[in-house]
């Protein structure tokens, strides 16, 4: 009984020991595996050589106002090779090996540790325990032993640091750790490997996984579109559509939006990155709207054009069919093997063609006056990605994108002013050609009116 006794007694603060330790949770299941972290790292490792080494940094938080910051965004490399979310991390990539506290390692992450007053205040933290168990790093450690860190790896023989070593804009602590490596580094030689290009060429190409996600990042977008044109109506704001598709995009699992929602009306339909999203739509008005959600990380980026009233003027549809024919035209272009810039020539002429025949334009060349932007760019991780590559591959996705914008007071007869038409989708560079994976956004124009004719929730309004 004795032994019970004492067995119980040291058992009992060991419990209670547990039950305060911070776990971390996992909410999701659909995240990318592990094993594709590593095989990233890896790849890197192999191109850094023996003597090689990389420090990479994680963003830092960005103040909004007063003691108020914006939520945290990983860095997409950062967040390509480690699958870490937190801020004020730093992953060391170290081919060689480097011993800490008895260990050889060849990648140590450093983070912010988990106690109970940071999950008191600030939420879930990983920790480094969690980072090794969920995420399958060799070795994570508390982010304040940068130091220990740097002195293992300053024994590496003929040691070469890769390209860059400073975070873009850092700052907090962030800013701390960089001048920390700053400073240590001094004297040491710098390794051929630029990261950055080395990750760009890298990430163009789309894993099996990645893929999965981006096609749930559009078609998150796809749903918002749909609702958008199921609820516009005159009357209503530019926000009160904003507000309905980021509230479809969350509903349907995205984070984020993958950039500020684009919402524009009337006069704000001719300009490209319109975000203030406050005019009063009227009928009559077509609007532009470049809105898309982010899912785990990956972007989508999903234009539509309709109008406030539900129906096309014959102006705007004169201008929407040559928009749509070009973005035919260029979506048919995305080619394994094909230039980069394939899209944007077959779009361009059939966007001056167009113009021209309906006087718009005198001359093929004053078509930069009303399609002054490129048809494409690769979408991944960052909405606009990395551009690692001029030829496009199986795997990799880009947009097509093809726009006329025709201000008030352009060279031109006024029934075409205030026109601004754009049409992007998500094309998946595929063995069997391109693939439209936001799709499912009509892109007809019997289809949109048609679309236009049902009620949406967004019809739903408070009494003003």
């Amino acid at each position: 009984m004795r032994r019970v006794a004492a067995l119980i007694g040291f058992l009992i603060p060991l419990l209670a020991q547990a039950q305060q330790a911070p776990t971390y949770p996992v909410f999701e299941n659909d995240k990318l595996p592990i094993s594709l972290y590593k095989q990233r790292r890896e790849a890197i490792e192999s191109q850094l050589g023996a003597s090689g080494a990389a420090i990479l940094f994680t963003n830092p938080e960005r103040n909004r106002t007063n003691d108020t910051d914006f939520r945290f965004r990983a860095d997409s490399n950062f967040l390509y090779l480690t699958g870490f979310e937190e801020p004020d991390a730093v992953l060391v990539l170290a081919p060689g090996g480097i011993d800490i506290d008895g260990r050889r390692v060849r990648e140590v992450l450093l983070v912010n540790e988990s106690n109970p007053t940071s999950e008191t205040w600030l939420g879930y933290r990983m920790g480094s325990q969690g980072v090794m168990s969920l995420l399958g790093v060799e070795l994570a450690l508390p982010n304040r032993r940068l130091g220990d860190v740097l002195e293992a790896l300053g024994k590496t023989p003929g040691l070469k640091l890769a390209r860059p070593l400073v975070p873009p804009d850092p700052s907090g602590l962030v800013a701390t750790m960089s001048n920390s490596v700053n400073e240590w580094r001094k004297g040491l030689a710098s390794n051929d490997l630029n990261v950055n290009s080395a990750l760009a060429k890298m990430r163009v190409i789309k894993s099996p996984e990645e893929i999965v996600l981006l096609r749930k990042a559009a078609e998150a977008s796809v749903m918002g579109h749909l609702e958008a044109m199921r609820s516009v109506q005159p009357g209503m704001r530019e926000y009160e559509i904003q507000a309905l598709v980021e509230y479809v995009f969350a509903r349907n699992g995205c984070e984020s939006v993958a950039y500020n929602s684009i919402v524009g009306s009337g006069p704000n339909s001719t300009i490209l990155h319109y975000e203030a999203d406050r005019r009063l739509m009227e009928k009559g008005d077509i609007v532009c709207m470049d809105v898309a959600g982010e899912y785990h990380g990956y972007a989508a980026d999903v234009t539509r054009s309709f109008p406030v009233s539900g129906k096309f003027s014959p102006e705007q549809k004169a201008i929407y069919e040559i928009v749509l024919a070009a973005q035919d035209a260029g979506i048919a272009a995305c080619k394994a093997g094909a230039p980069f810039s394939s899209a944007h020539v077959a779009a361009a002429k059939i966007l001056g063609d167009g113009l021209l025949k309906l006087g718009v334009i005198t001359d093929r060349n004053q078509l930069g006056r009303y399609f002054m932007h490129g048809t494409s760019h690769y979408v991944g991780l960052d909405v606009h990605d990395a551009h690692g590559d001029n030829t496009l591959r199986e795997g990799a996705e880009l947009t097509v994108e093809p726009g006329i914008y025709i201000k008030a007071g352009s060279p031109c007869d006024k029934k075409w002013w205030n026109i601004g038409v754009r049409i992007e989708d998500d094309i998946l560079v595929t063995a069997n050609g391109p693939v439209n994976l936001s799709a499912g956004a009509p892109r007809k124009v019997r289809d949109i009116e048609a679309l236009m004719r049902q009620r949406g929730i967004g019809n739903i309004r408070l009494r003003k």
